[in-house]
């Protein structure tokens, strides 16, 4: 396949992948409003169904004998998504404020 071509497939994949997404989280939040569930249960069905390939790419790999690559899928794409989640948008700030509390100390670091 020439690269062209491979970056046409790519860009179609993503944005079906970005629209199933979207599907996902809509659908979810649509459920949990109609039955009532509290917005943290929805946030966990959302992040299982979001994780869904990772998990399934793990237990496939496991079964199949491929311990180290079932592992591998689990921890990397739970430390890259740790990364990305809460480190990264801390780089691009630079310094994140956080409210305190009325009445508590306030933190200082040290220089």
């Amino acid at each position: 396949m020439s690269t062209p071509a491979a970056l046409i497939v790519f860009v179609v994949g993503l944005g079906v992948s970005l629209a199933a997404s979207e599907f996902l989280v809509r659908g979810f939040g649509r459920l949990g409003a109609n039955v009532g569930l509290a917005a943290g249960l929805v946030g966990l069905l959302t992040a299982l169904g979001a994780d869904a390939p990772e998990i399934s790419a793990a237990i496939t790999a496991l079964l199949s004998g491929a311990k180290d690559v079932g592992l591998g899928v689990i921890l990397g794409s739970n430390l890259f998504n740790l990364a990305a989640l809460l480190g990264l948008p801390g780089v691009l700030a630079g310094r994140l404020p956080f409210p305190r509390p009325f009445g508590s100390p306030r933190w200082e670091p040290l220089n």
